[in-house]
């Protein structure tokens, strides 16, 4: 599987590597494909670059907004919160982003966060 593909931009062709893409957001009959360190502006229909990009990394969010999963580190049921840009989520998207990502643990009871902490002695972890 390709790790990239090319868009066309005056008469010259550029590399646009997958994991760079932070984030596509619909800009009426064009994207704003967004990276770190540059954004592309480019005729093409949302539904068409959803089809370009690899369904592992990328998940439609919103109607006008395609995120990296790479790029996330947190979300809410009605935001997502990037590095220092915040989507939002629309309400035809909500479980798609909660079932497209591994979660580790549901939510905390409290009285799991009131229970002190136990080390385990210094040669439990020699090997």
């Amino acid at each position: 599987m390709q790790k990239y593909f090319f868009i066309k931009a005056n008469s010259r062709y550029i590399k646009i590597e997958f994991q760079e893409i932070l984030y596509v957001e619909g800009c009426k009959n064009y994207i704003k494909i967004v990276t770190e360190k540059k954004n592309y502006l480019v005729l093409i229909t949302m539904k068409r670059m959803e089809q370009l990009l690899p369904a592992s990394v990328f998940k439609r969010i919103h109607k006008s907004y395609i995120v990296s999963l790479d790029w996330i580190n947190e979300f809410d049921g009605d935001t997502v919160y990037l590095k220092d840009k915040k989507l939002p989520i629309g309400h035809l998207y909500k479980e798609v982003l909660e079932k497209s990502v591994l979660i580790a643990q549901g939510e905390v009871s409290a009285e799991v966060l009131e229970m002190p902490f136990q080390y385990l002695p210094q040669k439990a972890y020699a090997g």
